[in-house]
């Protein structure tokens, strides 16, 4: 068979601008659709203000103004006066990059669409901008990629998976720093996998530019600290005493980068350095709800992480991509198996060779250093879901903390939907027929994205309810646990139904500021003078109850409400994520 007759092989170079293209449209249908509670009311609704937004906005703000005030290169201004910090409240929990770019998202969307009757200086809305962009950036890297690695196909259908994951497109609509985080850590990776080809070592150049991935990611967040220990291993497996050389230049590099973009560290390095790695290993504990039980967050079972990892991703995806990755391993098998002069027509002796600029998966596995990218990838994804399944390691926040697997996964994905395409050409040959397969499959994968909309952070796919029967457990994980089920629409039905003026009590709350900041950021409530806050149990100003299935945190009581206790509600997959209620249950 003539490679131009296999679906993937094509004797044209392979190209980005599809690529580009999910990316671009994954961008314009977030953007549409972020308003929280009214900023944006002419636009579809977004998710309901999430717990940790407001911290993130807020220190987004203060990075971005001071920053104008004393010097974009100041990253963190005001570090420079100890008592400048202590007055204003900068809070170095989180390096400042994932922070920044919100800030300079939410400065430039509040000038270009100004956002409708906003109170003080910080509009949730405005910042979730820049979670959209850099998951569309995402989109970009791992398709891109995935493009030059093994086709134009595989490219498009890498990109289109990883927008296709719910939970990733729920984080890009919310301001907090996972999907910038997925960026930085994702790139970083990629920058090794993409660079350090070849049989030889990396040169220093090479490793001192993927040190500066590096770098970004850990001044984005301490999720970055993950990637060293897999790329080390995989580098010093590949190259052994070849590899400490570039390692070392990767590795300073990295830190380098760190030091240099944090200025609240260029004072009191070590004290200050010490500070940030306490706030992110000690911390007050968090409860997480699973499988009907509420476990605290170090004594959470073992394979919590890589349940979530399954239950959270559509299982025709994860299905895919053990078809990417294990038919690319017997394929690298049998290619090294085969005699090298004509490997395309299955091993024959000849003249002929692969055609020049082929994006084949097959020609593209003559290159040695294909199986090792492969392996590093795989590492990668896999390190972090280990790293918090062991004991004693606290784990909380769903698929938060290992986020970053996802669009690493999203590559052998990509690979999936090529090879499964090829197998149905192969035993079927009606393309029609091939093609209203996949495009069945393809639709299936992406109907949550609609289904849930714009709820995607509690979405869970087709094994959960089955495998929790199996067990015999409670048939549910936790169900909306960053609040996104108040919806505008949500709050619309509140106004509609309570009393002007009224005080409405909000379970569970986190912090302090977490009621009132819904009045904050909701025309609709203060139009109506809804005042907000904390569910107290012996108050009787508080008429209704707002209520959002964060079950670890509810009281015993609040975990099962009676349908018709319910006044408005938010329900998806028949569950009910947040609704409102009359004072007592």
């Amino acid at each position: 068979m003539h490679p131009a007759a296999i679906p993937n092989v094509s004797t044209r170079s392979p190209r980005i601008w599809p690529v580009g293209v999910v990316a671009l449209l994954s961008w314009l249908s977030i953007v549409a659709s972020l308003d929280p509670a009214g900023s944006y009311p002419g636009m579809p609704e977004g998710p309901g203000l999430t717990i940790d937004e407001v911290f993130n906005v807020e220190q987004g703000v203060y990075l971005v103004e001071q920053g104008r005030a004393l010097g974009w290169l100041n990253l963190i201004p005001g570090t420079s006066q100890e008592a400048y910090r202590r007055e204003h409240g900068y809070n170095p929990d989180h390096p400042p990059l994932g922070r920044w770019w919100l800030g300079l998202h939410h400065h430039a969307t509040w000038a270009l669409f100004p956002p409708f009757n906003p109170e003080g200086y910080c509009v949730t809305a405005c910042a979730r901008t820049g979670s959209a962009t850099a998951f569309a950036l995402t989109v970009l890297l791992v398709g891109g990629f995935a493009t030059r690695w093994s086709g134009t196909a595989a490219g498009v259908m890498t990109a289109i998976s990883l927008v296709c994951m719910p939970r990733l497109f729920g984080h890009a609509h919310v301001a907090s720093l996972e999907t910038m985080t997925n960026l930085t850590c994702t790139a970083a990776v990629l920058a090794v996998a993409g660079w350090w080809t070849g049989g030889a070592a990396p040169c220093r150049r090479r490793a001192m530019l993927a040190g500066v991935f590096l770098g970004l990611a850990l001044v984005t967040k301490i999720q970055a600290v993950l990637i060293p220990i897999p790329v080390i291993c995989w580098a010093c497996w590949r190259w052994r005493f070849q590899a400490v050389v570039p390692l070392m230049i990767w590795g300073v590099t990295g830190l380098v980068v760190f030091y240099l973009s944090w200025p609240y560290l260029w004072f009191a390095p070590l004290e200050h350095g010490l500070e940030y790695l306490g706030r992110a290993t000690q911390r007050a504990t968090i409860q997480v709800w699973y499988f009907g039980q509420k476990y605290a967050d170090k004594e959470v079972p073992w394979h919590y992480p890589f349940v979530m990892f399954g239950f959270t991703v559509p299982l025709i995806l994860h299905g895919l991509g053990m078809l990417g990755l294990l038919r690319r391993e017997r394929q690298n098998v049998s290619v090294s198996s085969m005699p090298a002069a004509n490997p395309i027509h299955g091993g024959a002796t000849g003249s002929q060779a692969a055609p020049r600029g082929s994006s084949s998966s097959r020609s593209d596995n003559l290159d040695p250093s294909v199986g090792s990218r492969d392996l590093l990838l795989l590492a990668c994804t896999l390190f972090p879901l280990v790293v918090f399944a062991l004991p004693g390691v606290a784990v909380y926040d769903g698929e938060r903390l290992f986020l970053t697997s996802f669009p690493l996964w999203s590559i052998f994905v990509g690979r999936g939907w090529v090879d499964l395409w090829q197998w149905l050409h192969q035993r079927i040959g009606v393309r029609p027929l091939c093609i209203g397969i996949c495009a069945a499959l393809l639709a299936c994968s992406a109907w949550p994205l609609v289904a849930m909309s714009p709820c995607h952070l509690s979405y869970y796919n087709e094994l959960t309810p089955w495998i929790a029967e199996l067990a015999g457990e409670e048939p549910e994980l936790e169900i909306d646990y960053w609040g996104e089920g108040i919806t505008r629409r949500l709050l619309k039905q509140l106004v509609d139904e309570v009393p002007r003026g009224a005080t409405v009590a909000v379970m569970p709350t986190l912090h302090q500021f977490q009621a009132d900041e819904y009045r904050r950021q909701s025309p609709l409530l203060r139009a109506h003078d809804i005042k907000m806050e904390e569910y107290q149990p012996d108050s009787v100003g508080q008429s209704s109850v707002l209520i959002y299935q964060r079950r670890a945190d509810l009281p015993q009581g609040w975990r099962t409400i009676r349908p018709e206790q319910i006044r408005g509600s938010t329900i998806r997959q028949g569950r009910m994520l947040a609704g409102f209620l009359n004072r007592d249950p």
